[in-house]
């Protein structure tokens, strides 16, 4: 799978979101905390599965395997749920 090239992440009073133009009247906005986009920017512009986001927490983070497995899961899950996935 692969990130959205088209998506960009914004800066808005401290907070990083992505802001998706679903048509002239509906713009879904997306919040990232520190993770997402640490998760994110070592992502963007390559292809990507559930290992890789689970090896990038483990070598960040002070994580069990099957907790950042766990996590990954659900940090795809937001991203497809959200149309960031193309």
């Amino acid at each position: 799978m692969k990130l959205k090239n088209d998506v960009k992440i914004h800066d808005i009073a401290g907070e990083k979101v992505a802001m998706l133009h679903k048509n002239d009247e509906m713009t879904r906005v997306v919040s990232f905390n520190d993770t997402s986009i640490y998760l994110w920017n070592s992502l963007k512009d390559k292809d990507f599965d559930l290992n890789d986001v689970t090896n990038l927490l483990l070598e960040k983070y002070e994580v069990d395997e099957e907790t950042a497995k766990t996590d990954s899961a659900n940090w795809i899950k937001m991203l497809d749920e959200n149309g960031l996935l193309s």
